[in-house]
């Protein structure tokens, strides 16, 4: 009886494996068909009209108690080692035309709010990307480096510079049934750390020696570029699992548990290491 059960077991679980590839075949043939097969979709991008910039260094603060919040933001502001010098058009450059450069390296027709005439006029596979919101905050990293040493652990903690992008998505489809969807991604670049511990063999002294390659403007207008480029691919990816849902549940299909990318550059598909977080 026993041998009968287990024969049983295993035969079920030879199907659902079966099964998931088999599922996982279908829904890859879709994505190709997304990809490769459809030209003509278009995009409206709308961008952020400012960028928020907030310093969380109250610490920097003496009798911040005595305070108003406005007038702890606005001394923060003042004290900032990058927000106050960043300009909102050149970093708002970099991430929406980064973002518009991939999305037509996509295959999409890509549109602005002053053609949006154009946009509307016979657009049956129309999309709307709206970059909600913006955030930039400065911050400091603490670091943690450690190593053993005879069997003891050392560390050393290095407060580093940091600054993190905060983005707001929403994405919607013209004349579509779908509700708007809102997401999230974060990015942050801090200075950089080059160090190591060294032993004293004679002492058993252990030290930790490091340098430090400070952050720079150009690094934060970079990293609103790499943002714009990498949220394009997100983008992307939320549309084509979007199509492969749409088509699986319409054919009465499982649709298994994977959120693919797509590797432009490369032109292969995998499961997704990163992606928009939805909000709700």
């Amino acid at each position: 009886m026993k041998d009968v059960l287990r024969k049983i077991i295993f035969c079920f679980a030879c199907f659902l494996i079966l099964s998931g590839l088999a599922s996982c075949s279908i829904e890859r043939k879709i994505a190709r068909e997304y990809i490769e097969k459809d030209h003509s979709r278009s995009l409206l991008v709308i961008p952020p009209r400012f960028i928020y910039k907030v310093s969380l260094k109250e610490w920097q603060i003496d009798s911040a108690e005595m305070l108003t919040g406005s007038e702890i933001d606005s001394l923060l502001f003042e004290q900032s080692l990058y927000l106050k010098y960043i300009n909102d058009s050149a970093f708002l450059d970099y991430y929406v035309s980064n973002f518009i450069a991939e999305m037509e390296g996509y295959g999409f027709e890509v549109y602005v709010e002053d053609s949006l005439s154009a946009f509307l006029t016979g657009k049956n596979k129309a999309f709307i990307v709206n970059m909600a919101q913006l955030e930039l905050e400065e911050y400091v990293m603490p670091v943690k480096e450690e190593e053993e040493f005879g069997g003891y652990i050392y560390y050393e903690v290095i407060d580093l510079n940091a600054v993190n992008l905060n983005s707001w998505f929403e994405i919607s489809r013209v004349n579509g049934d779908e509700n708007v969807e809102l997401f999230f991604s974060s990015m942050y670049a801090t200075d950089g750390l080059d160090g190591l511990f060294k032993y004293n063999y004679f002492t058993g002294e252990v030290l930790f020696q490091y340098e430090i390659d400070t952050l720079t403007l150009n690094a934060i207008y970079r990293l609103g570029a790499l943002a714009g480029y990498t949220y394009a691919g997100y983008t992307f990816d939320y549309l084509m699992n979007n199509y492969i849902d749409k088509r699986m549940q319409e054919e009465g299909r499982y649709r298994s548990d994977i959120y693919y990318h797509y590797n432009r550059q490369q032109r292969y598909l995998t499961p997704a290491n990163n992606r928009f977080i939805p909000m709700k």
